[in-house]
């Protein structure tokens, strides 16, 4: 079964290579991060400040003009809380298990729909036969594989996806699993080719890459920022962010933060403190 959103250990990895200062996120266990730090990482604001210039300024994507702020509702399983199409500016559903029916449903409520997969192989997906060269288990998920970014069959697969997913309906996508070493290219691809069906483009997690998705990428999710200290990261990106913690959370200036259960990704959610 899917599980949602994962940390994954490479990004640690990444994380510690950019050094002391990409911990620029208030410090949640302290209490005092009522407000995110105006520094961001050395590499966010080097590869950005060209691009923007406030933490009000907007980016035009595939879907147009997009505000700095928005707010958030993740339903990856069944259980689906319909209200929150409603009441959210962007609703994230399982994109390959979720009928068109649904996404319709949803969007006719006022919700944006960002439709969730992974840029990696999974043995319980329909598709999972149409991948080409696997190089290697993600470590502590059974069934998932990293694929092969030179082999052009993983990119089919992909571009497959997105096809299904723009006829189904979907205005986004929610990618997983961006953040691997010598992928850059290989979801820079993927991004592309949903740019060119007309889908706005969630970025992950992968806070190395803000820089270099930059211009492929409308706006943001990132499991447990506060937990890991990486909020920073997203400060005065003028691009909405979308923070997702498993544990007792803070509100954050300019990130729409809330609580999930990493272990059931359904409807429940609970807000962060003050």
């Amino acid at each position: 079964m899917m599980m949602g959103h994962r940390r994954r250990a490479v990004a640690l990895v990444a994380l510690v290579a950019l050094g002391a200062a990409a911990l620029a996120c208030s410090d949640a266990s302290s209490g005092t991060n009522g407000t995110t730090s105006t520094t961001t990482t050395a590499t966010t604001s080097t590869t950005t400040s060209s691009t923007t210039s406030s933490s009000t300024s907007t980016t035009t994507g595939a879907g147009g003009g997009m505000p700095a702020y928005a707010t958030f509702h993740l339903n990856y399983t069944g259980a689906k809380d319909w209200s929150k199409c409603a009441e959210r500016d962007f609703v994230v559903f399982d994109g390959l298990e979720t009928p068109a029916a649904d996404i319709a449903q949803c969007r006719g409520m006022g919700a944006k729909l960002l439709c969730y997969f992974s840029s990696q192989y999974e043995d319980w997906r329909a598709d999972a036969g149409s991948f080409g060269a696997l190089t290697g288990p993600l470590d502590g998920w059974p069934g998932e594989q990293w694929v092969d970014p030179a082999d052009p069959a993983n990119l089919a697969v992909m571009i497959a996806r997105l096809d299904a997913l723009a006829q189904k309906g979907c205005d986004g996508v929610d990618i997983d699993n961006v953040d691997h070493a010598g992928h850059e290219s290989y979801v820079l691809a993927i991004y592309a080719a949903a740019r060119a069906r007309g889908l706005l483009v969630s970025q992950k997690n992968a806070i190395e890459s803000i820089g270099l998705f930059w211009d492929a990428v409308d706006l943001y999710q990132n499991e447990q920022c506060q937990a890991y200290a990486e909020c920073g990261a997203y400060a005065n990106l003028g691009r909405p962010v979308y923070n997702i913690e498993y544990t007792p959370c803070q509100t954050i200036s300019g990130l729409y933060s809330n609580r999930k259960d990493v272990q059931a990704m359904d409807a429940w959610e609970e807000a962060c403190a003050p």
